[in-house]
Formats: C-alpha cells, structure tokens, sequence
C-alpha cells in the first residue's frame, strides 16, 4: 500500500489530506500556534485514526512512505507584520539603499526594519580598525532593539565585504555569545547583483525564518523519537520539496496556497481548461493565483507582498482578509485584516473567548455555514456570540441593524478581494 501524509498548516486550521493507492481521505485539527508541532501531531493522530479505525500514529509512522508539508505562516506573517525586529548593515556609500527598498512596500520595510540601519564604511571593514567597526555597528543596532540582523553591501566587490565581515563576527561573537541575535549575509542566499533585490530576499528570509526554524526542528525531532524511515519534507513555493535542512525559509513563503494552485492545475487539466483563476479562502489570507495553458503562473524573480526577490516564486497574490481576520469599523467605515484571531481564541462563534467580528461570525450568521456540521461534526458554532461580536462590533458603531452590518461587510470583503483580483 503505497501511504502519503500531506499537511497544510493554515492560521486556523490544519488540515491533512491521506493518499492511499488510488484513495483520497481528508481530516482537519485547529491550528496551535503557540506550538506548530502540537497541530502537526494532532493531525498525525487524526490521520491514524481515519486509515486504521483507531488513532496509532507509531504504526502510521512505519508504514508511511512519504510526509509533506505546507504552511501559509510565512504568508500570514508577513500580512500581520508578526515576527523579530531586523537591524540592517550596508555600505555607507549607499545612503539610498533605504529609500529604494522602502519604495517596493512603505508598510512593509517600517514593519521588519524601520530606523534600524546603520551604514557602514567599507574600508573600514577592510582596514585594521575592522574588528572595533563591526562591534560598534552590531552594538548599534541591538542597543536599537534589532533581535536579527542582515547584512548586505553592495559594489561589485559585496560577496568579499560580506566574507570579511563575517570573519570578524565569528572571531569576536563566538557563537555561544551572539547565538541569539544571528547574522544573515545577503550573499548567503544568492548572488544576485542587484542589491535592492538581494537585501529584500535577505531581510525576507531572516523575518520568517525563526517561526520556521523552531517548529521544523522540533517536528523533526519529534519524528525521530518514532525512527520514522522516511524523512519530513517541506512542501516549496516553487512547486518542489525538500528535506528541513535544505529548505531555505523564504521558500515557504505560501507554500501553502502554492499546493492550492496545484489542484487547480490538476482541475484544469481534467476540464481542458487553458485559463483558471483559484481563490484560495484561508484563516487569515485569501490568495489568488491563475493557470494558464496547464501551468501555474511563475516567474524568475518571484515577489513577496509586490516586493521583488531573488528565487523564482509562484505568483501569488496574498490579501489579508480571512476566515479569522477581523472586522472593525475605522472613522465610520468598515475595515477588515489584516489582524486575524487566529484559532486561539479564534472567532466568537467558537466559543473559546473570541470577541472580534471576524468573517466566519458573519459566514455564519449568513447561513453559509452549518453550525451543526462545520469541522466535520467536531466543533458546534454558536450564533448567538456571533451575533453578539458583530453587533458590538459593527452595528452599534454604525448604527445600523445586524441584517445590514452583515451585508456591509459583505461588501469590504468582496472590496478588498476585488483589488487583489
């Protein structure tokens, strides 16, 4: 019997997706994201307990011959602007550099860097006063508050600066002293010359990186502790997969939605349709992506939130705007996201102390949703809380009756999926 395990982690919910020979089983768990492997585990023991009657996830894990997974996290982190505060280096001559990597998304780089920039001479980091700059730059920045730090210099000369400061690193932060404020080259990750586009992938990657990082690595470990035979393999935003040690964290950006837009290719293929657009509604995003003529649409220097990287990405077009995202009403009108409520609380109609109108409190109340059926029988929604957070919510800051507040924010969704479209 050949077994695969395929696991999309979403910012709500986990679902797991069982492929035996020439079945298709499918089951789901709530999203811990206090601890991504807890979810990861649960959702295991689900999937042993849909193929063998009985939850036996040591038996699952010897007789599986492959584990996938996905993650919209990175994704949902950079909407939500969740995650370390960055410090960055660059060459004093480049006094620019900010301004030009602010002009791909204002929002974005005020999030991940802000005023935490030092320039840096790179003669300096040539000549003999090299170890007392590169201190005194690094003591900048986490004196700033900066708990990761990227350094990327550019000329034609930038992947030797970036060597010689890193020497100067390693010889005056051993790693048990700067363990906790890493260092990311942007020449660690590509050569690419274009320097606007090699820090972005740099600064990217070291934002989504820790999140990652820690729960892959327990995960693993985790997987250890049963000798499962078989390695866990993280599913790619271009379409691969690849081992934890081999998957750089910028690639996990909505991998997630990427295997979203698989099946849409696979749907296209079995209809002979040359053109399809998929809207993918998650927990906290919706994302959009188009297959034209059996391909996912893709290009060379991908784009995270419209912003230009160095490794070929699909394109993907993220709005945060999801199940779990919350409504507000902002100067008399009705906002949505990118703040979500994840699963924890989760939405109102969960009952797990969730206050915010979110979009599932109002799907509900709607009628899209069965409160007797949803999560497969597993989870009953309560109305009467979904009412209840909408109407505090929406409708008493509108003054307006629960019928219309549910049908405006209707509209700001539609609205703001309509500007990605």
């Amino acid at each position: 019997m050949a077994l695969q395990i395929n696991i999309d982690n979403g910012g709500t919910l986990t679902d797991i997706c069982i492929m035996m020979d020439d079945t298709v089983k499918k089951t789901k768990v709530l999203t811990t994201p206090y601890d991504l492997s807890k979810c990861f585990f649960e959702g295991l023991q689900k999937a042993s307990a849909v193929i063998y009657g009985e939850q036996n996830v040591a038996r699952l894990l010897e007789e599986v011959d492959l584990i996938r997974y996905s993650t919209t996290q990175g994704t949902n982190a950079i909407c939500e602007r969740k995650g370390p505060r960055l410090g960055l280096i660059i060459d004093a001559k480049a006094r620019d550099l900010p301004v030009r990597l602010a002009e791909h998304d204002p929002e974005v780089f005020e999030a991940l860097v802000g005023d935490r920039v030092v320039f840096l001479d790179t003669a300096a980091v040539t000549g003999a006063d090299a170890d007392i700059e590169v201190v005194k730059a690094i003591n900048q920045l986490t004196a700033a508050g900066a708990n990761r730090l990227v350094v990327s210099f550019g000329g034609a000369d930038f992947l030797d600066l970036e060597t010689r400061f890193k020497k100067v690193v390693l010889r005056k932060y051993p790693r048990h002293l700067l363990g906790a404020v890493p260092v990311l080259y942007g020449s660690d990750l590509t050569t690419d010359r274009d320097v606007v586009r090699r820090s972005w992938t740099a600064l990217i990657n070291s934002f989504l990186h820790p999140a990652m990082e820690a729960f892959l690595f327990n995960a693993e470990n985790r997987l250890r502790d049963y000798r499962t035979k078989n390695p866990l393999l993280i599913f790619r935003n271009d379409g691969d997969a690849s081992r934890v040690a081999k998957t750089v964290a910028i690639k996990t950006y909505s991998s997630g939605p990427r295997g979203g837009m698989e099946g849409m290719k696979s749907f296209a293929k079995l209809y002979n349709m040359a053109d399809v657009v998929a809207i993918d509604v998650g927990g906290t995003t919706t994302d959009i992506g188009q297959c034209l003529d059996s391909k996912v649409a893709e290009v060379q220097r991908g784009h995270v939130e419209g912003i230009s990287v160095s490794f070929p990405l699909c394109e993907i077009m993220s709005a945060g705007a999801g199940g779990s995202s919350i409504f507000k009403v902002v100067n008399k009108r009705i906002v949505i996201g990118p703040e979500s409520v994840g699963a924890v609380p989760g939405p109102a109609c969960f009952g797990r102390g969730g206050k915010e109108a979110t979009i599932t409190d109002a799907s509900l109340l709607s009628g899209l949703f069965d409160p007797k059926s949803f999560f497969g029988g597993g989870m009953g929604l309560d109305l009467d809380r979904a009412a209840t957070a909408v109407s505090l919510s929406i409708a008493q800051p509108l003054g307006i009756g629960l019928d219309d507040a549910l049908l405006q924010m209707e509209h700001a969704y539609e609205d703001k999926i309509a500007v990605e479209l």
